[in-house]
């Protein structure tokens, strides 16, 4: 057969049966080469082994029938459809297939087929639409465990099945090596490549429990390849990082640990390491890039503002980038007050600035007179030159894309040498997820809270208990204390399910009669925005009914309460994060997760998380296993993980402690193996199994 010659240059045109138009559907769900053909592994093992009963089936069962087709009939109109009637254990079975008579046209009156699929029950009949569907030629040969592919309905699982078996049996006469050897197969308990590709494809166990085994510690094969290659990217990124020139910071420690002391508060045991975790970096001739993830109201600022002073005590400026101009106006607060004593000058850049504003600003970081900044998107801008940039401090990096990032941390100054990066998240995720993810960079966690804080009380609010809900409100606002409450909505217009602030402050302003009640949502102006704030940290706003606009970068130490209308409608991790904007002093916190319809189980599921759970790390790695991670690398914050064809979250949780000691094995890969896997997990035109 010449095309199987031509197999090397891993081209799918190479397959029989693969033209122009197959190629597209391929394409379409992710399948370009030849390797992604074989790594696209199925989702799932169908077992073929017990027929259904068919007197003990219900609406919505999947099942499995040998029957005999008794009538074939078209229906009539420009788009036919197939029907067929098939006789299942003496009872009639109704197949639909809409829009598919030529690839059903070989069925005919009087074949024995067997049927996989979804029933339905309407009255007295019984319907299967779009069932898997084949001819028993001998009942014997059938495959009794059969794998499922998810094709996005391009393709169909017997011509994704056939085009594999061919590849794979060409790379059985070929002899096709494993780019593992003997020791690493052995160190991982892994198959070789070729094993673990038959028992994924082709499985060959008796029973359906075996070949789940076995399918599971293949598939666990790939996985693993996978996060490895990944690793190894990710080294390379850092090493090219470090190539970076920058300069080198030098001041007095005495200086550091005086301002330290002057605080009114004691750094918790993983800020005071994150500190000296980055002022060892900062002493180094290459630029560094680190990232301090923690959960909400751990205290990320305060040490990006200790890191901040060292820069300026080494002649050198900061930039602090925030997603949001409500985040910046807090950091320049923070920070400009945190150096009041000192002859500091802090400034900041965001768009609701004047022309001429701007132009200032940018004139004083030019020419050095600013020596740190903080700002929104309009530090990203080309534009921007410094005299001697030393640190970039990214805030919130989840909420910028890859390349809003890139371009902040590119920046140079005057003498083009590239300055420190701090990247910090309050979007805590699970260790083993974070030893890949963050492998380009070092990373910081900071997992306990300032001394004093409490756990916030989270209570679940039906319709029935607002009234409890309100007194307890009522109480806090007689002790001075202040109340966030969120809406998924402005204005009712936008959905009439949902809670809007102007609805729900119709009936606050009832409800809690006499008390100062404001609305802060993201179509008001800004200096708005900002006076409302202000008013709300100064006392002279009571309830704050607001959008999530508050999500992140809100630090209100006398607000106690928050209620979330609608809770069901938000994530988990958002939730964490709003109830974050509560609790942040020594006074006792309450989250108040308000809702009027019947719960999803999903929605169950998140709400009751919350409620259990105070650590954010907890309550990500459950949000990650509903809802998934997003894409950490680009602009993605929600979905399962798209970095990765094959690995998801729960690989990541499973194999925790092996991923903890991949370093020393990746370590130890010759560099053939490194160049191989980097080429079968990174779309690279050239296979690496091969051929």
């Amino acid at each position: 057969m010449p095309k199987q010659l031509q197999l090397e240059d891993n081209s799918l045109e190479t397959l029989p049966g693969v033209g122009k138009v197959t190629k597209t559907k391929l394409q379409n769900i992710g399948i370009n080469r030849i390797t992604d053909l074989l790594l696209h592994l199925p989702n799932y093992l169908i077992d073929k082994t017990n027929i259904s009963k068919i007197t003990d089936i219900k609406n919505g069962d999947k099942c499995l029938f040998i029957g005999i087709i008794n009538n074939i009939f078209y229906t009539r109109g420009f788009h036919k459809n197939l029907i067929l009637s098939v006789s299942v254990q003496s009872i009639d079975i109704q197949i639909r297939f809409i829009h598919k008579i030529i690839v059903y046209k070989h069925l005919k009156i009087g074949d024995k087929v067997r049927i996989f699929g979804v029933i339905y029950i309407n009255s007295s009949k019984k319907i299967m639409i779009h069932p898997e569907i084949e001819v028993i030629q001998n009942e014997h040969n059938l495959e009794m465990i059969v794998p499922y592919y998810n094709t996005r309905r391009q393709i169909s699982q017997s011509k994704i099945r056939k085009l594999i078996r061919f590849v794979l049996d060409y790379l059985r006469k070929k002899n096709s090596q494993d780019i593992f050897d003997k020791n690493i197969l052995e160190s991982f308990n892994i198959p070789n490549h070729l094993d673990a590709l038959e028992n994924c494809h082709f499985p060959s166990a008796k029973s359906f429990d075996d070949a789940v085994n076995e399918f599971e510690k293949s598939r666990r094969r790939f996985v693993l390849e996978e996060i490895i290659s990944k690793n190894i990217r990710l080294d390379e990124m850092k090493q090219n990082m470090q190539r970076k020139q920058s300069h080198k910071f030098s001041y007095d420690k005495n200086d550091i640990d005086e301002f330290i002391n002057s605080l009114p508060f004691e750094l918790t045991d993983s800020q005071a390491q994150a500190v000296n975790l980055i002022c060892s970096n900062l002493a180094e001739e290459y630029a560094s890039s680190r990232l301090i993830q923690g959960d909400v109201g751990c205290g990320k600022t305060i040490v990006s503002t200790i890191i901040a002073y060292a820069t300026y005590l080494s002649g050198l400026q900061a930039a602090f980038l925030a997603p949001t101009e409500l985040l910046v106006d807090q950091h320049y607060n923070y920070i400009k007050d945190s150096f009041s004593d000192k002859d500091i000058q802090v400034a900041y850049l965001k768009g609701s600035m004047s022309t001429k504003a701007k132009h200032s600003v940018l004139k004083s970081l030019k020419n050095g007179s600013i020596d740190i900044v903080i700002g929104t998107h309009s530090l990203i801008n080309s534009s921007i030159s410094f005299k001697k940039l030393g640190l970039c401090v990214i805030d919130e990096q989840h909420k910028f894309g890859i390349n809003q990032r890139s371009s902040f941390i590119q920046k140079r100054d005057s003498s083009n040498m590239s300055p420190h990066i701090i990247y910090m998240s309050a979007t805590p995720i699970p260790r083993s997820l974070a030893l890949v993810l963050y492998q380009g960079l070092d990373y910081t966690t900071i997992n306990d809270v300032p001394k004093g804080r409490k756990h916030i009380i989270t209570e679940r609010i039906d319709l029935d208990n607002r009234s409890i809900m309100y007194s307890k409100i009522k109480n806090r606002l007689s002790e001075g204390e202040k109340v966030f409450w969120v809406c998924p909505a402005i204005n009712t217009g936008e959905s009439s399910e949902l809670e809007s602030v102007y609805s729900v402050q119709d009936e606050l302003l009832n409800i809690f009669k006499g008390r100062n009640i404001a609305v802060l949502h993201g179509q008001l102006d800004d200096n708005i925005e900002a006076d409302t704030i202000k008013k709300f940290r100064d006392d002279k706003i009571d309830i704050l009914i607001c959008t999530t606009v508050i999500e992140v970068g809100v630090n209100i130490p006398n607000a106690t309460c928050i209620v979330i209308e609608d809770s069901n409608r938000f994530g988990l991790s958002q939730l964490h994060q709003l109830r974050g904007r509560v609790g942040r002093s020594t006074r006792q916190g309450f989250c108040f997760l308000a809702y009027k319809s019947h719960l999803s189980e999903n929605a169950e599921m998140r709400l009751n998380s919350l409620a259990s759970h105070s650590s954010g790390f907890k309550i990500a790695e459950e949000d990650l296993l509903i809802r998934g991670s997003g894409d950490y690398f680009g602009n993605r914050q929600s979905g399962h993980i798209n970095n990765f064809k094959l690995a998801t979250l729960q690989d990541f949780l499973t194999n925790v402690d092996i991923i903890k000691n991949l370093q020393v094995k990746i370590s130890n890969l010759p560099d053939i193996t490194r160049s191989q896997l980097l080429k079968r997990w990174r779309n690279e035109e050239e296979d690496s199994f091969k051929l």
